[in-house]
């Protein structure tokens, strides 16, 4: 009888332990609120934790003009209307070169992504250069937070140092943790 208790507690204490531990592999979804240049809500970001590493981004939109657009992480978690200039640059903690270049891309290079006609748009990015938070890799939620940044030109991914993108035209602030 003591020892199928004992085994009980030990199974119990270990099922405990590996549910409590580090969220590296969670897969819980944070979602943030995407801002227009007007300041007006025109969508959503859920970042998703890779198990192993890296992060998936659904992106969701409405209101914006249709065609090709660039997308990146840039290096603050800021979004100060109108031109979102306050999110600075690119997130490129390696000091990498942007785009499809020998020394690139840098951890913030996303694919362009598609707005639909009617303004709006639905984009599934994953991201194997970052994490939300914690682990091995560069960190979306550190100091001062990270941004997604929709530009309102496609990237040609050689321009240096930002793809020739255009404008700043709707962000989502990923703020520090």
């Amino acid at each position: 009888m003591r020892k199928t208790l004992a085994i009980t507690i030990v199974t119990a204490a270990s099922i405990t332990l590996a549910a409590c531990s580090g969220s590296k592999n969670s897969t819980a979804v944070t979602n943030f609120p995407i801002m227009n240049a007007a300041g007006a809500e025109i969508g959503s970001l859920g970042v998703t934790p890779l198990k192993g590493g890296g992060v998936e981004l659904n992106v969701s939109v409405s209101g914006l003009e249709p065609g090709t657009r660039a997308m990146h992480l840039h290096e603050r978690g800021s979004c100060v209307a109108p031109d979102f200039k306050s999110a600075g640059g690119h997130y490129n903690p390696a000091g990498v070169a942007h785009g499809q270049v020998a020394d690139g891309p840098h951890a913030g290079d996303m694919m362009n992504v598609q707005v639909a006609a009617d303004g709006t748009g639905s984009f599934t990015v994953k991201n194997t250069k970052v994490n939300l938070s914690g682990g091995d890799l560069p960190v979306l939620m550190d100091n001062d937070g990270s941004a997604l940044v929709i530009h309102g030109g496609a990237d040609d991914y050689q321009s240096q140092p930002s793809g020739a993108a255009g404008p700043r035209v709707a962000c989502a602030v990923i703020p520090a943790g």
